[in-house]
């Protein structure tokens, strides 16, 4: 593996995550139901109106209940990174528990040693470089880089887990389904939009199945600070725990927003995917390695 892979990797899911977690993660999340105001005319909707709500209230719960039930989701993998000249395609492992951590291995091509992990619980993130014996953790608080763009962990696992997401809310309540736009105009594939502040969200549908098949995130749309898009796209969907699931994910980022325009894309094929709950969430960095700062790490990142 060349030397910078793990970093560069670490680098986009940050990014990516980044993306898709507002300025108002950190706010209370509320339903968002309309007071009338005091004195002022209520007007009643038409049978028209209210039938098309029904309607998208109906397909928005049937994307969310696509969601698998399962706890753990556990998997080998081929990592695909592409990035200006880069194109490195290594094994690894995926595994995911359910609202505590999502982990990814990387392995040393052909010798099948573990090069590094990436490893996002709901109070840290960290990157562990078996190679060069070193090793980042960060508080999502107190790292500067995480804390000034408002990273989520719940946004990033919606990404790896195929479902719909709230930014700053832990789960999706029916009241906040109604909070979508859904424009069931195109016979194939039905959009679901969401914007909050800065943040523009659409996914796409299958009208049928209601299966998500990709979600699109854009924060800022400024002509001088430039903004920075996130597409997620899911294919190759079996069964899982009774359920759909896709063992294709490809994330793509096209950002402005930094020193230079950038496009990077990550690929994850899944093979021999299980729902396995025999494992360690917490991986224990032995005290020879060192610790270096998450914010020097992103730093070099920008640079690359």
């Amino acid at each position: 593996m060349r030397n910078n892979t793990l970093s560069l990797a670490a680098g986009i899911l940050l990014a990516m995550a980044t993306c898709l977690a507002s300025c108002a993660s950190k706010k209370a999340v509320t339903d968002n139901i309309a007071v009338p105001t005091p004195g002022a005319a209520v007007t009643t909707p038409s049978a028209a109106e209210v039938n098309a709500k029904e309607r998208a209230l109906s397909f928005a719960r049937k994307v969310a209940a696509n969601a698998v039930d399962c706890q753990n989701i556990t998997s080998k993998i081929d990592f695909n990174l592409k990035s200006g000249s880069k194109d490195i395609t290594v094994s690894g492992k995926l595994m995911m528990r359910r609202d505590d951590v999502i982990r990814i291995q990387l392995q040393v091509p052909l010798l099948g040693m573990e090069a590094g992990r990436l490893e996002f619980t709901k109070d840290y993130v960290m990157i562990v470089d078996r190679i060069h014996s070193e090793y980042v953790k960060g508080d999502y608080n107190q790292v500067s880089f995480l804390k000034n763009n408002g990273l989520n962990f719940n946004a990033l696992q919606a990404l790896f887990w195929n479902q719909l997401f709230v930014p700053g809310a832990d789960n999706v309540t029916d009241k906040m389904l109604t909070n979508f736009t859904v424009d069931t105009d195109k016979a194939a594939s039905t959009t679901l939009a969401l914007q909050r502040d800065n943040m523009n969200y659409q996914w796409q549908a299958d009208s049928q199945t209601g299966l998500i098949s990709s979600v699109e995130a854009e924060y800022g749309k400024n002509k001088a600070k430039g903004s920075t898009k996130v597409t997620c796209t899911y294919d190759d969907f079996k069964a899982l725990d009774g359920k759909k699931f896709p063992y294709s994910i490809v994330l793509n980022m096209n950002t402005s927003a930094t020193q230079k325009a950038r496009n990077i894309t990550m690929g994850i094929q899944m093979k021999k995917v299980s729902t396995d709950d025999d494992w360690e969430t917490r991986t224990t960095v032995s005290k020879k390695y060192k610790q270096v700062s998450v914010d020097d790490v992103m730093k070099k990142l920008m640079n690359l």
